[in-house]
């Protein structure tokens, strides 16, 4: 009797590994093709750029998903370019910075609208609690 459960017990751990091992291999294909797309607006924001990019980095790692990440800058006076820069050289996400004068909506709907088969979220930094809607931080 004995020697019957055991071989129960075996099969169906076995079967629950397969069943793991197949879902993971239809999950990594599936993201391949699948990003997340933000778009962020900044403007001096040299004190918070790190943590807002570092927690979304973050969160896709914990979502297993590549991130993509536009920004787009609005005439910094203060280090909130050479933070992007530094944090792009690093690798952890796809980092585009765009450096225009001023930055209207126009913009983004533009740059969002490149993104045929992505919808990128668009964040504007410059509006306070619009910061909000990244992942792991609360303002």
């Amino acid at each position: 009797m004995v020697p019957y459960v055991g071989w129960i017990l075996l099969s169906y751990g076995m079967a629950a590994a397969l069943v793991h091992v197949l879902h993971g291999l239809v999950q990594q294909g599936k993201r391949k093709d699948r990003a997340i797309h933000y778009i962020l607006v900044t403007s001096n924001h040299e004190n918070q750029m790190e943590w807002y990019l570092r927690a979304l980095s973050w969160y896709a790692r914990l979502r297993g998903l590549p991130l993509r990440v536009t920004v787009l800058d609005e005439s910094s006076q203060d280090d909130t370019l050479a933070i992007m820069r530094k944090l792009e050289s690093q690798g952890e996400m796809e980092l585009t910075v765009i450096g225009l004068a001023v930055v209207r909506q126009e913009d983004v709907e533009a740059h969002a609208a490149l993104l045929n088969e992505e919808t990128p979220v668009c964040i504007d930094l410059r509006i306070p609690r619009e910061a909000d809607k990244i992942p792991y931080v609360h303002v």
